[in-house]
């Protein structure tokens, strides 16, 4: 069963619509940067994007000049900055965490950097930017090699560092795009993102990306699940299931979670009921719900009787074990791996969400 695709929702800047199906949106013709669904749009959105239009057009016409100057062709400029954004979205899990660190700390006018960086190097408080090459992005096909970071307002918009790490001519666009009359925070995100292109020339993209409601509401569910043991919070987690898979891989992935629960407890549901709620039957439709996000099911060992040395360690959850359908495989924090039973364990939060790395 394929999980469902993960969307990076890019919309039209002054009315915050993505493009009619078949259509693409507009760049504006003295920046080329900023982009709108319609000249009516472009128009209507002058007053405020005229504030920084010329200091993007300028941005521009530098990115492009040292494009050009490491053998790149103009015309290629634009679908250099579509590669790269598609390199980084097609990362499992890549988009959902951006997009859910953003949520989380959207009341702090959050500004997300994803950037490829060697295992162990610390980029952050550095003055240069950190590009590194093709080689490099291919030895980090499942993202373990992208690191990502959250700058709230506060940073961004006052601390004297971050011109310096930056570009006071960014901070100025970060200004404009929060301060839009028709931004809302609980719709739209900032992000950048940075690394070399194909042929090793240094690039970053910046955006304001659509939050998807389905990746919010599957980690609202998640918490829900994990903390109190109520039908209602299945009833949600079943609807989930059916919105974002297809109606066939919905049928079966729900019939498998009621053939669970009888495993789990001896409760029998029928075809179109949900089943009663218990920790380890919630524990498993969490993990689910995770897995479907390719985010980090983080938990603590409980309970466990044979193995109990083992209670309190903590580690990540990767999925049935194909051995022995009534346990899990988890891999505790120093690498090794243990089979439990979804009873044995409790999700933790350790931070922001985050990406999990498949071996």
């Amino acid at each position: 069963m394929e999980p469902p695709r993960q969307r990076t929702i890019v919309a039209c800047t002054n009315c915050w619509k993505p493009p009619a199906p078949g259509d693409k949106l507009k760049y504006c013709g003295r920046c080329e940067t900023e982009s709108y669904c319609s000249q009516h749009c472009a128009k209507e959105g002058w007053a405020e994007h005229k504030l920084v239009c010329e200091g993007m057009r300028k941005a521009r016409k530098s990115g492009l000049a040292q494009f050009e100057a490491q053998g790149g062709r103009k015309q290629d400029f634009n679908q250099r900055t579509r590669d790269i954004t598609t390199r980084f979205d097609k990362l499992p899990g890549f988009t959902n965490e951006i997009m859910l660190l953003a949520w989380t700390h959207r009341g702090d006018s959050p500004f997300i950097h994803a950037f490829l960086t060697n295992q162990g190097d610390d980029w952050h408080g550095t003055t240069t930017e950190c590009f590194l090459s093709k080689r490099t992005w291919q030895r980090s096909l499942d993202g373990s090699g992208v690191r990502v970071e959250m700058m709230p307002g506060s940073f961004w918009d006052e601390d004297p560092r971050f011109p310096n790490i930056y570009s006071e001519n960014l901070r100025g666009q970060l200004r404009e795009r929060y301060g839009r009359s028709t931004f809302c925070p609980n719709k739209q995100y900032v992000r950048m993102v940075s690394m070399q292109d194909s042929e090793g020339r240094p690039a970053r993209v910046t955006t304001t990306n659509y939050f998807d409601d389905k990746v919010v509401r599957g980690a609202e569910i998640v918490e829900a699940l994990t903390t109190a043991t109520k039908a209602g919070d299945l009833v949600d987690a079943f609807a989930w299931f059916e919105t974002v898979y297809s109606s066939s891989d919905a049928h079966d992935m729900l019939q498998d979670i009621r053939h669970r629960a009888k495993l789990l407890s001896g409760c029998t549901a029928q075809q179109g009921s949900v089943p009663v709620p218990s920790r380890a039957l919630n524990n498993e439709v969490a993990c689910r719900i995770f897995d479907a996000l390719n985010l980090a099911f983080d938990v603590c060992l409980i309970g466990l009787r044979g193995a109990g040395h083992l209670n309190g360690r903590q580690g990540v959850i990767h999925g049935l074990d194909s051995k022995n359908y009534e346990r899990w495989k988890a891999q505790l924090d120093d690498g090794t791996y243990v089979s439990v039973k979804a009873i044995n364990f409790e999700r933790i939060r350790l931070g922001d969400y985050k990406r999990i790395f498949k071996p």
